[in-house]
C-alpha cells in the first residue's frame, strides 16, 4: 500500500559516504568549508542531509521532481502521529548543513545549491524543540484508544534527545561522542 506513497523504496542512512562530490560543491558554492562552518555550524559531512538531497536531484532528477517532501526520521515520525506534514525541529535540521545557524532559518544560499523549490520540500516553518504541533490524528484514536486531546510534539533526532534527557542543569555540560557501531 505505502510503496507507492514514496518517490524512492530506500533512503541513505548515517553511515553512507557517497556524496564526496556533492560536498565539495556545497563548499564551493559558499566559498569553502569555513563558510560553510559560519552558516551551518559544521562543514559538509557525506552523511547530511543537504549533500544527500544534492546527489538525489543531481543524479536521479525524475525521482527529485516527484518528491512533493523530505523529511527526516524526527518530522516523518511527527506526520504519522499528527496525520499531516509536521515541520523540522531546529535542532535536527541544525545537522542537514542547510540551515542557518543563527538566523534560525533555512540558508537560501545553501538550499538553492542542492536542490530546486528544496525550501517547499522540506518545510517552509521551522520549530523550536518540544513545540506542540497538534493532537493526535484520528487513526490512532480510533484504531488504538488513544485520547483524542494527546498532544503531538516535534520530534528530534538522537543527539539533541540525548542531551534534553540529559542536561536538566543549565550548569550541565554533555559532550556527544557521536555514533558507534
Amino acid at each position: 500500500i505505502l510503496q507507492s506513497s514514496f518517490s524512492r523504496i530506500d533512503c541513505p542512512i548515517w553511515m553512507d559516504s557517497s556524496t564526496t562530490d556533492e560536498c565539495q560543491m556545497i563548499e564551493k558554492a559558499v566559498g569553502d568549508a569555513q563558510n560553510l562552518f559560519q552558516i551551518t555550524g559544521s562543514k559538509a559531512y557525506e552523511r547530511f542531509t543537504g549533500s544527500q538531497i544534492m546527489k538525489v536531484a543531481t543524479k536521479t532528477s525524475d525521482v527529485y521532481q516527484q518528491t512533493e517532501r523530505i523529511q527526516l526520521i524526527s518530522n516523518f515520525l511527527a506526520s504519522i502521529l499528527l496525520g499531516e506534514y509536521a515541520p523540522i525541529d531546529l535542532s535536527d535540521g541544525s545537522g542537514m548543513n542547510l540551515l542557518d545557524i543563527r538566523q534560525h532559518k533555512w540558508s537560501k544560499e545553501c538550499l538553492n545549491t542542492c536542490g530546486k523549490d528544496l525550501e517547499k520540500k522540506l518545510s517552509e516553518k521551522l520549530v523550536y524543540p518540544r513545540t506542540a504541533l497538534g493532537t493526535i490524528a484520528k487513526y490512532f484514536v480510533e484504531r488504538y484508544g488513544f485520547n483524542s486531546q494527546c498532544q503531538i510534539v516535534s520530534c528530534t533526532g538522537d543527539n539533541p534527545s540525548s542531551y534534553y534527557a540529559l542536561a536538566s542543569d543549565p550548569k550541565t555540560v554533555v559532550i556527544s561522542l557521536g555514533k558507534f557501531i
